[in-house]
């Protein structure tokens, strides 16, 4: 992700929202990567083992989190020129 707007020109409240964003791209990567690790085992006719239908539990409620966080963080930025600049740097 190209970052031509450096975080230091953002607004503290549309900082508050770029962080949420990265920890919500984190875990949202985090999470795909291991449904493809599973999807590899349908693949081969195996099913996935409890303890990695367990951690896949979890690292879904932790995304669920961080986009809830994100979600909050966004609506926190109501002035349009911030929003703007925000949604230019997550582009």
């Amino acid at each position: 992700m190209p970052d031509a707007i450096d975080h230091e020109e953002l607004p503290p409240i549309a900082k508050v929202a770029w962080e949420a964003y990265l920890r919500m791209s984190v875990t949202k990567n985090t999470y795909f990567e291991f449904m493809q690790s599973l999807d590899q085992k349908y693949d081969k006719g195996e099913t996935p083992s409890e303890e990695e239908n367990q951690e896949l539990a979890v690292m879904l409620q932790a995304h669920s989190k961080t986009v809830a966080e994100f979600n909050e963080a966004m609506r926190a930025v109501e002035d349009p020129d911030d929003r703007t600049l925000l949604l230019k740097k997550m582009g």
